[in-house]
């Protein structure tokens, strides 16, 4: 099993990578380039919607942040499954069932994610085909293709809430990995809860979930040398 939880630590630190990036367009980019200061209004403003898909270019990277989320969303969805994986055999003796609830969440996680860069980029080419073809439902278009990227992006964000509550209930009753990033897990629950009656209460894990990666992959760095 070295090898699976050497590649489960270099996933968590690639997600992490991708959660920053996220960060970074959320707290500076967008706000900064693209207009979108006020989260509770401007991402439901579909002119500026359109701006931002319409505005990246080579010559104009700061306003490709879209374009970056889309890509760490996709490669971040795929990693999610691979922790799944890990977990489940990291847990699997020592607690069964739960081994099996985290795996459950990594894949509903993981799902998410993947949707949510899929909706990004696929997604948003063909959505432009679309809009070319049928310029008198432009808005209706961007409407539909942003309500459901906030469907699955909040199916992500729920699972990863479960994931990290799971992970840190198996670790406080196996022994195995450090315990404060197990009590960590459960603030995760927050966003994933929270999202799901308000979604401005889950776009709180972004910042939430890097001292989690953080910790993750270092355990599964340390369980792979040992």
């Amino acid at each position: 099993m070295t090898t699976l939880y050497r590649i489960a630590s270099y996933a968590a630190f690639i997600i992490l990578a991708g959660m920053l990036i996220h960060l970074m367009n959320a707290s500076y980019l967008e706000p900064t380039y693209l207009g979108f200061v006020d989260k509770a209004k401007d991402y439901g403003d579909m002119a500026k919607i359109q701006n931002a898909i319409e505005a990246c270019s080579l010559d104009a990277l700061q306003l490709c942040s879209f374009k970056y989320s889309g890509f760490a969303h996709m490669v971040n969805g795929m990693l999610f499954m691979l922790l799944g994986v890990a977990v489940r055999q990291m847990f699997g003796s020592s607690n069964p069932v739960i081994s099996q609830l985290c795996f459950v969440a990594g894949l509903v996680a993981g799902f998410g994610f993947l949707l949510t860069g899929i909706s990004d980029i696929p997604g948003t080419a063909y959505a432009g085909l679309l809009r070319e073809l049928n310029p008198e439902h432009n808005a209706a278009i961007l409407l539909m293709t942003t309500m459901i990227r906030g469907i699955v992006n909040m199916l992500a964000i729920t699972g990863l809430g479960w994931f990290a509550a799971f992970t840190g209930y198996a670790v406080l009753t196996s022994g195995v990995f450090s315990k404060w990033g197990a009590y960590y897990g459960y603030i995760l629950l927050l966003p994933g809860l929270g999202g799901l009656v308000n979604p401005i209460f889950g776009f709180m894990y972004i910042a939430l979930v890097l001292p989690w990666l953080f910790w993750l992959g270092m355990q599964f760095s340390k369980a792979a040398k040992s």
